[in-house]
């Protein structure tokens, strides 16, 4: 999985909780995509919550309307097809459905263990610090307990400080961007060794596409390349939909 400046293997990441944090413009969007391409490319399905219609130029089946059987968009995920849930227009029924879909997906991955990923992009309405709701609840649960099960979660947001902490403590892998609030720099320097004095300005110094990568705990500063949208991987079965309803 060639990412820019850095090479990982799937192994490598599989079934892990990875954060990817930086503000507006950092580029941390694009690490996801990235991110997200090249675990298709490995045939590992992904089903990405997309706030915002930044992933619709990944190869996946999109669905922005959810009057469909959750069931449905499992048995999608496990063929390897990836997804792509639009919930620009967040509402009772987009929260209803996606409660549905995740506890359902738990369920059946306690028989089949499928290897396979959950992007949440703007993690922070989703896995919020110090609020609880039943979405928020089986996100938390899948996060810190799916590697038994075969998921792994990647967390998306440019509000380090609201995510959950539980689960941003927890994950393995970090991809940190540019961030310039004192509450942001503050989650870095609770996630990282480092502790220089020139921690703050080498942070805030960085450019779109930079980030400090941290695993297994090292870290590199680290440049990831853009989003690659000709050499997109071939989705399982048909191509991409829009709008589906099953």
């Amino acid at each position: 999985m060639e990412l820019g400046s850095i090479t990982l293997t799937k192994e490598q990441v599989l079934r892990k909780c990875i954060a990817i944090l930086g503000i507006r413009g950092s580029g941390k969007s694009n690490t996801a995509k990235v991110m997200s391409q090249e675990l298709m490319r490995e045939g590992i399905p992904l089903v990405i919550v997309d706030p915002d219609g930044e992933y619709r130029d990944l190869n996946a089946v999109t669905f922005d309307k959810f009057n469909v059987d959750p069931e449905e968009l499992v048995n999608l995920l496990m063929i390897g097809k990836s997804l792509i849930l639009d919930v620009n227009e967040w509402n009772e029924e987009v929260f209803k459905f996606l409660t549905e879909f995740f506890n359902y997906l738990w369920e059946v991955s306690k028989v089949y263990r499928r290897d396979m990923f959950i992007l949440l992009e703007e993690a922070h309405e989703f896995i919020p610090q110090g609020e609880r709701s039943p979405l928020s609840d089986v996100l938390v649960r899948i996060a810190l307990r799916g590697r038994k099960r075969g998921l792994g979660m990647i967390l998306v947001s440019q509000r380090s400080a609201k995510v959950n902490k539980d689960v941003l403590t927890q994950s393995e892998i970090y991809f940190l961007h540019k961030v310039v609030h004192p509450v942001d720099m503050k989650v870095y320097k609770e996630i990282l060794p480092l502790k220089t004095k020139d921690f703050d300005k080498e942070v805030k110094s960085m450019s779109t596409g930079e980030a400090i990568f941290y695993k297994d705990g090292e870290f590199t500063k680290v440049w990831i390349r853009k989003f690659d949208e000709i050499t997109l991987p071939s989705n399982p079965g048909n191509g991409q939909g829009e709008g589906v309803e099953i």
